[in-house]
């Protein structure tokens, strides 16, 4: 009779595994094609570019300079 409990746990315990992992996999996918998808389609239909990524043999460098005068140095110091 013990045996067959021992089995019965171990079942159970490889049942809630699978169905965990099957879960957690549809749930992942359609949080991915929400976010990632919508972003992305959004970002097409609007011609938004996150990244600068056009090559030109004219420059040097890639380096984009960073303006940080619209407020004092001071304020920028000890922010949390």
């Amino acid at each position: 009779m013990t045996g067959f409990f021992k089995g019965f746990k171990k079942g159970m315990s490889n049942f809630g595994e699978n169905i965990a992992s099957i879960v957690n996999s549809i749930l992942l996918s359609i949080v991915y094609i929400i976010g990632v998808g919508l972003t992305s389609l959004l970002a097409r239909v609007f011609r938004k570019k996150f990244l600068d990524i056009k090559i030109s043999e004219k420059t040097e460098t890639y380096w984009t300079n960073f303006d940080m005068g619209k407020e004092q140095i001071e304020e920028y110091y000890k922010q949390f």
